[in-house]
């Protein structure tokens, strides 16, 4: 299970437990998920998880359209799952109702290298792959390609302040840089294992210059945001 994606994945989820943001005994759902998000919360500690997903091997639930009531869990996560609904924004606006404590979702940020890279051919735009020959995959399972809808910083604000506007957003953002570098390093060809062991000095230096420019993000959004100053809280 473990590379350089869970990594990431377990990772924020411990870093967040360590912090007091999130606890082991929590309720927790997750969304648009899979076995790799039972492997993952379980590896992080959680104990209390329910996995859901609008098709495949999970209960049946649809992310724009949970039918929960508010409160419900905890925690929600979301792994590399918003960019397949019709309505990511919905869909994360779902996950704000039902949770109690805190959001966590693990996207593609909009930063100017990705942008790069989808303009120069080194990713994609649209994630045609993604559709299996049974017609299953992309967006919503409808067999059609989903747009990759990638995040900043201020869209996610936004989109809380808009859905709570009682409260300011209380949001942590985490970063990282995944290279699949392990193909070079690997290799037999002496030339790919040296032009491996740049890339990994070069994906170093590049996380602490500028990390925000990575593929790997992650925000968690806690409810427990400061009430704004025109907002009475009731007794």
């Amino acid at each position: 299970m473990r590379d350089m994606v869970t990594d990431f994945y377990i990772g924020t989820l411990r870093k967040l437990i360590e912090d007091g943001d999130v606890s082991i005994s929590d309720s927790v759902l997750v969304v648009c998920g899979g076995q790799l998000d039972r492997d993952v919360t379980n590896a992080a500690g959680f104990g209390d998880v329910t996995v859901t997903n609008i098709d495949g091997n999970a209960a049946h639930q649809d992310a724009e359209s949970l039918s929960y009531p508010d409160a419900s869990f905890d925690v929600v996560i979301v792994h590399a799952g918003l960019h397949h609904c019709y309505s990511p924004h919905r869909a994360l606006l779902e996950m704000y109702r039902v949770a109690r404590k805190m959001v966590v979702a693990f996207e593609s940020r909009d930063s100017l290298l990705m942008n790069l890279a989808v303009r120069f051919g080194l990713t994609v735009e649209y994630e045609v792959d993604s559709v299996t020959a049974d017609g299953k995959g992309g967006v919503a399972e409808s067999g059609i390609p989903n747009f990759i809808y990638r995040w900043t910083e201020r869209d996610v604000r936004s989109a809380i302040a808009s859905f709570d506007p009682i409260r300011e957003p209380s949001i942590r953002y985490f970063y990282d840089l995944r290279i699949p570098l392990q193909r070079y390093i690997r290799s037999g060809n002496i030339k790919l294992r040296l032009i491996g062991r740049f890339l990994a000095a070069l994906s170093l230096i590049f996380r602490w210059i500028i990390p925000k420019q990575g593929n790997e993000f992650a925000f968690a959004i806690s409810k427990n945001g400061v009430l704004h100053p025109w907002i009475i809280a009731s007794p």
